[in-house]
């Protein structure tokens, strides 16, 4: 059995079977222009010129919607500041949005933890805001209803 290696993304992975390998291939996990190597190869190669590894028909990798990390991240924290619920239910609504895509791997993850941040901070501004509001309302229904006993 033909024991593969491969070297993505700086990190090594295998050994595995020549199949498994043509199955990370397929699946887009190792790219054409990743490094394997097996024993008997003079050095490591790209995946794309090794013969007979890479069938002619692997599709493309998945094109990535870009991560909104950043604007999710100063939408919550510009709610907690300015201390208004609208940019914090934004935050709210944009981070639920985006790590939904992220975890469906339509969205780039390396913006996780800013959107994770940005999301916390626009559930605390909103939930903060709602309370006062309704202490607001329960503050003026108190006042209305000892005015009408009164």
């Amino acid at each position: 059995m033909e024991q593969w290696y491969a070297h993505v993304a700086g990190r090594q992975y295998g050994p595995v079977d020549r199949e498994t390998l043509q199955r990370w291939i397929r699946e887009g996990r190792i790219g054409t222009n990743d490094l394997v190597w097996s024993p008997g190869m003079e050095q490591w190669s790209p995946a794309g010129s090794v013969p007979g590894l890479v069938e002619a028909d692997v599709p493309a990798p998945p094109i990535l919607s870009p991560h909104r990390g950043i604007a999710v991240l100063v939408l919550g924290l510009a709610g907690m500041v300015a201390f208004c619920f609208v940019p914090g239910i934004i935050a709210w609504v944009m981070g639920s949005n985006d790590l939904r895509e992220m975890d469906a791997g339509r969205m780039d993850p390396a913006g996780r933890s800013l959107t994770q941040a940005g999301r916390i901070c626009g559930i605390i501004t909103a939930c903060i805001q709602l309370g006062t509001i309704l202490l607001y309302v329960l503050m003026f229904a108190g006042v209305a209803l000892l005015d009408a006993f009164s």
